[in-house]
């Protein structure tokens, strides 16, 4: 251990002992908040990030994340700020979210981590905030977290929906096409470069230390799967690794990308099954059931105008009565099944075999 990091173990243990009487008040009033049920004012069904896979150094800080999560009325960020905050520092730093320069100062002005994780939040607030009042999506305040509310703006033009290519366009105008050198393995998929601007891999970076694991995280009843309760989970988990990439034509790999096929291929491969390439060859592969659990096979017929109406043309995961988890147009994401253009197209349920 050198000394640099002795000195703000040191200092971190100093702030923690100045505010020792704060920080068991968040953290009976945060229990509290829990006994007393208020805690299920937070729907379920609107924590779309998964649950933070963060170090102890983080997670220690939830309480307090949580305290300012409610003050600013962004509880359904409450994990994506610690996964902020490991991206940012990974706990180990007093300005722990990295807030100073949002306040208009130089980087790690800020010396207590209580201070930090208020600004932070408070910042973070306001382009959720703008984000929820111009009908945008959960994941582009999160990237406007470390571009600036201008891209909440960008989006708003754009279709209202964040994905990696309309933030790759915002750093790319913003930079003037200016490229540099990113070794971060999250950008091994796209030649590990970046636009000098912002990070463009932001989104991502967050979504790696997000981790469903199990129901009221957004993948539905993991015990009811036919895989299995952790086959499932292990399922889900790797095919949200790429929440929010591009729908790439024939890709079937993290280095290329994936189309609707290619990312259950490739997925299903990681719990021993062989699924076949394309959606057609795994409706034929499955076994057909009308009474569809997670982890199942979900089909569609006639969204490829050059093949015939009849032929079976996009799959995706079945999640629940409402929601399946695939890769189309719009990129990888959750998508509504069970109506409008996809209930339309609907084509039936299938269940993998080994």
């Amino acid at each position: 251990m050198n000394a640099v990091t002795v000195k703000v173990a040191l200092t971190l243990a100093q702030q923690a002992a100045k505010h020792w009487k704060k920080i068991v008040l968040i953290v009976l009033s945060f229990f509290m908040l829990l006994f007393s049920g208020l805690m299920l004012l937070i729907d379920d069904s609107s924590n779309q990030s998964g649950t933070a896979n963060v170090n102890e150094n983080v997670m220690v800080w939830k309480p307090v994340v949580t305290e300012y999560a409610m003050k600013y009325d962004v509880q359904e960020y409450v994990d994506v700020i610690l996964a902020i905050i490991m991206v940012e520092s990974g706990g180990n730093a007093l300005d722990i979210m990295q807030s100073s320069e949002s306040l208009g100062l130089p980087p790690n002005t800020i010396t207590d981590p209580i201070i930090s994780i208020d600004a932070g939040v408070k910042h973070f607030s306001s382009v959720i905030h703008n984000a929820r009042k111009n009908e945008l999506d959960f994941w582009t305040p999160v990237q406007s977290y470390n571009y600036g509310s201008g891209f909440n703006n960008f989006v708003r033009e754009n279709g209202k929906k964040y994905s990696f290519e309309l933030g790759t366009e915002f750093a790319k105008l913003y930079s003037g096409g200016v490229k540099v050198q990113y070794s971060n393995p999250v950008a091994d998929f796209n030649g590990n470069w970046r636009y000098q601007y912002g990070n463009m891999y932001y989104v991502k970076l967050i979504q790696q230390y997000l981790s469903p694991v199990g129901e009221g995280n957004g993948i539905g009843n993991a015990d009811a799967s036919a895989l299995g309760s952790k086959e499932y989970k292990t399922l889900m988990n790797e095919v949200l690794k790429y929440q929010g990439w591009p729908y790439v034509w024939g890709g079937s790999s993290p280095s290329v990308g994936f189309d609707c096929s290619g990312l259950l291929q490739y997925a299903f491969k990681k719990l021993g099954y062989d699924l076949p390439r394309t959606a057609a060859q795994q409706h034929a592969h499955s076994i057909p059931v009308a009474e569809p659990q997670p982890g199942d096979l979900v089909f569609f017929k006639g969204t490829n105008p050059s093949r015939p109406a009849d032929s079976i043309t996009h799959v995706g995961i079945y999640v629940d009565e409402n929601r399946m988890f695939n890769s189309n147009n719009s990129g990888i994401e959750y998508s509504d099944w069970s109506q409008g253009y996809w209930g339309n197209h609907f084509a039936g349920f299938g269940r993998v075999v080994k």
